[in-house]
């Protein structure tokens, strides 16, 4: 009869699971930290300059999106199929309604009123 296999106690499964989230930790608590001073700067352009915050949300998006364009190389990847098509455009076009109407809320009830 075999035994099962044992695992050593010198093998500790903590440790590798550990260093591996510490990078995702950083990279989480950066752009949480980004997050919020995104905010911050945001707040402070718009009650000092009173821009649409449609004008500012395109303005800061547009040089985040050509930034993942040369990141990902989405041209140079397998091509989307006809069924993923129609639900990306969707999910663009939600988001994009998500980014408007929280910039609305901010400046119509929130720290930038």
């Amino acid at each position: 009869m075999m035994s099962p296999k044992q695992i050593p106690e010198d093998r500790s499964s903590s440790h590798g699971a550990t260093s591996r989230q510490t990078p995702l930790q950083i990279i989480h608590f950066i752009g949480n930290f980004l997050r919020i001073w995104s905010i911050y700067s945001m707040h402070h352009y718009l009650s000092q300059t009173g821009a649409s915050v449609v004008l500012f949300i395109f303005t800061c998006l547009v040089p985040s999106s050509i930034l993942f364009l040369i990141l990902q190389k989405p041209w140079k990847g397998r091509p989307l199929s006809n069924t993923q098509v129609v639900p990306s455009i969707i999910n663009g076009g939600i988001t994009a309604l998500y980014f408007i109407m929280w910039g609305k809320g901010l400046k119509s009830c929130g720290p930038v009123r």
